[in-house]
């Protein structure tokens, strides 16, 4: 059986800090790079990881 990995709300925010720092952008920033332009491979990961948060943050909800 596969190990339970418990992450808390606040673990997710923290995380999605320290993404956007990674990638010395803003949420805002961010999601306009995405839309305008091809991201780079750090910033394509980032896009990965900032979705599965905002997928588990939704659970949350």
């Amino acid at each position: 059986m596969a190990p339970v990995i418990d992450v808390t709300r606040e673990d997710l925010l923290a995380r999605r800090a320290a993404i956007l720092r990674r990638i010395e952008l803003d949420e805002r920033d961010f999601a306009e790079a995405r839309a305008t332009r091809s991201l780079s491979s750090e910033e394509w990961e980032a896009k990965e990881e900032l979705e599965e948060i905002e997928f588990l943050l939704g659970a949350d909800d």
